[in-house]
């Protein structure tokens, strides 16, 4: 308990004890943020690139459709039914045991499964696009029906839907 109060006094007798004190505190607030924060930006990172992706997509379908005679400026949004699948790269490991009594031998088989590591990240193989719901196309020349279904077709060719999930609409004049 004596020594306590020494080291105590010590500490006390430093000069402006105050101010280094108050700066370890703002230090390892910072730590504590900047490992939160990054955590954070690994998981929006990864809902970044469906959105990212969907968002190429939309561009690249839009600028393809404007090339179109008659199509004039198309815009284009595409709805999904869920979200996209990642494949990971996994390891097996089967063990097989086998057990003889006095009349019957039992064998069993263990299988088990796990995740393929980089570092600390999980290794992808392939990344499946979502299931698409639906395509609204909207174009200056919509208005003519020869347009509307080149519009049309050339959605569900590139997009691999049914023409019944696409809508084709004329853009309002500006």
């Amino acid at each position: 308990m004596e020594k306590l109060k020494q080291i105590f006094a010590k500490i006390k007798s430093v000069k402006n004890i105050e101010i280094i004190i108050g700066l370890v505190i703002i230090a390892v607030m910072i730590i504590i943020y900047s490992n939160v924060s990054a955590a954070k930006e690994k998981t929006d990172a990864a809902s970044d690139g469906e959105a990212t992706l969907t968002e190429n997509l939309e561009t690249r379908l839009a600028d393809i459709l404007g090339e179109i005679e008659g199509a004039g400026e198309v815009k284009v949004m595409i709805t999904y039914a869920g979200t996209g699948d990642k494949i990971t790269a996994e390891t097996t490991n089967t063990h097989t045991t086998t057990t003889n009594g006095s009349t019957s031998s039992t064998t069993t088989t263990t299988t088990t499964s796990s995740p393929v590591l980089s570092g600390s990240d999980v290794v992808i193989l392939q990344e499946k696009m979502p299931e698409i719901k639906g395509v609204i196309v909207v174009a200056e020349g919509a208005s003519d029906m020869k347009v509307k279904l080149k519009l049309m077709q050339a959605t569900a060719t590139v997009l691999g839907i049914n023409a019944n999930s696409i809508q084709i609409f004329t853009r309002r004049a500006v």
